[in-house]
C-alpha cells in the first residue's frame, strides 16, 4: 500500500508542480457576464484535518517523506473507520458502510510544492483559539437543542442528520470527510449556487447584495457574495440555531468563504470563522480543490428514509423491554 501512496504522492507533486510554475502567469477564464468563472464540480477530499496533530511538532508544511513516514495508508485508514462506524459521530454505528464506499483522500493537501499539516493556517499553530469558557459555551448551546442522541420521543428528538436535513459532514464551510467530499459551482449575474453532494444542501448565494432581515433563520444561513480580483467571496450569517456543526456553525458565527481560480482544473479554497463569543480571534483555513471531471450522484437522504422509522422503533422497544423487566 505504500508503493501505492507514493505513486499517488508522485502524481500529486507532478501535478502540483505544474500548477505552480503557472500560477503566477494564468489568466483565469471569465463568464459571458465578466466575472472570475470558478463553476464546475469540484473535489476537495484530502486526508489532511481541520487542526495539526501533535506528531508534526507545529510545522504547517512537510515534505513527501515525512508525510509517508507519518501518515498511515489509505486501506488501513478505510479498515479503521468501517471498524469504528464511520458515519455515526459517537462511532460504533448499526449497519456502518464498508471500507468500499470510502474515499476520504490519499494524501495530505498539497499547496505551493508542500503537503499541508492542518488546514487552519491562521493561527500559525495550526488549533482552533478557544476563548476562555469559550468550550463550555459551546456544550451550553449544545444542551439547549431540542435534539438529541440520546432522545427518541419522536423525529424531532434526533439530530439533523438522522432526519436528512443537513448532511452530518462539514459542507458549510467545506472540511473533507469520509466520502462524497464534491460540490458544484453555478453561476448567474446576480447568484451563485453552490450545491453540496451530501444531502445535498444547496445555497443559492445573492451577488452585491445585502443581507436580509427575515423574520426566520435558515438552515444554510443568509449567504451574499462578490468579487475582488480573481476571486468569489461569498459572506454567510444568521444561521438557524439548531445548526450547530461541531466547532464550526452556530448561530452566531459569520463564515468568510474565498474561491480563487489558479488552474483550468484547480480552486483555492479558504474560509474564515468569525465568532468573538466562542473563539479569542478570527481563524482561518484553506485547501485545494480540483475539477472532478464526472458527474455527481444524487444522495438519496430524506426525511422518513429506512433509518429514521427504525431508529424510533427500537427506541420504543427498548421501553418496552425496560418495562417489562420491571
Amino acid at each position: 500500500m505504500k508503493n501505492k501512496i507514493n505513486l499517488t504522492s508522485l502524481l500529486v507533486i507532478v501535478l502540483s508542480a505544474s500548477y505552480a510554475n503557472g500560477a503566477e502567469n494564468y489568466v483565469p477564464p471569465k463568464t459571458s457576464f465578466g466575472v472570475p468563472d470558478v463553476q464546475g464540480i469540484w473535489t476537495y477530499e484530502t486526508r489532511t484535518s481541520l487542526q495539526r496533530p501533535e506528531i508534526y511538532g507545529g510545522q504547517l508544511e512537510i515534505d513527501e517523506e515525512t508525510m509517508l513516514a507519518t501518515m498511515i495508508s489509505t486501506e488501513e485508514y478505510n479498515e479503521f473507520l468501517a471498524e469504528t462506524g464511520a458515519e455515526g459521530p459517537t462511532g460504533g454505528a448499526v449497519g456502518a458502510y464498508n471500507d468500499f464506499w470510502f474515499a476520504p483522500g490519499n494524501a495530505l493537501a498539497f499547496m505551493d510544492g508542500m503537503y499541508r499539516t492542518s488546514l487552519i493556517i491562521d493561527p500559525a499553530d495550526g488549533q482552533i483559539p478557544w476563548k476562555d469558557g469559550g468550550q463550555e459555551i459551546r456544550q451550553a448551546q449544545r444542551e439547549s437543542l431540542l435534539m438529541g442522541r440520546d432522545r427518541s420521543d419522536g423525529p424531532e428528538g434526533r439530530g439533523l442528520a438522522d432526519r436528512c436535513l443537513v448532511s452530518y459532514a462539514s459542507t458549510m464551510p467545506f472540511v473533507s470527510s469520509f466520502y462524497n467530499n464534491n460540490m458544484q459551482i453555478v453561476q448567474s449575474p446576480t447568484h451563485v449556487m453552490l450545491l453540496a453532494e451530501m444531502v445535498h444542501n444547496v445555497r443559492v448565494v445573492r451577488i452585491d447584495q445585502d443581507f436580509r432581515n427575515l423574520p426566520f433563520k435558515q438552515w444554510l444561513g443568509d449567504s451574499i457574495g462578490y468579487y475582488e480580483g480573481a476571486t468569489l467571496i461569498v459572506v454567510t450569517k444568521d444561521f438557524n440555531p439548531w445548526q450547530i456543526k461541531e466547532y464550526l456553525i452556530s448561530e452566531n458565527v459569520t463564515l468568510t468563504e474565498r474561491f480563487t481560480r489558479i488552474a483550468d482544473d484547480r480552486i483555492n479554497y479558504s474560509f474564515t470563522i468569525d465568532d468573538p463569543e466562542l473563539y479569542s480571534q478570527p481563524w482561518t483555513a484553506e485547501m485545494p480543490m480540483t475539477s472532478l471531471n464526472e458527474q455527481m450522484y444524487e444522495y438519496a437522504c430524506h426525511e422518513g428514509n429506512y433509518s429514521l422509522p427504525a431508529i424510533l422503533a427500537g427506541a420504543r422497544r427498548g421501553e418496552m423491554d425496560e418495562a417489562a423487566s420491571q
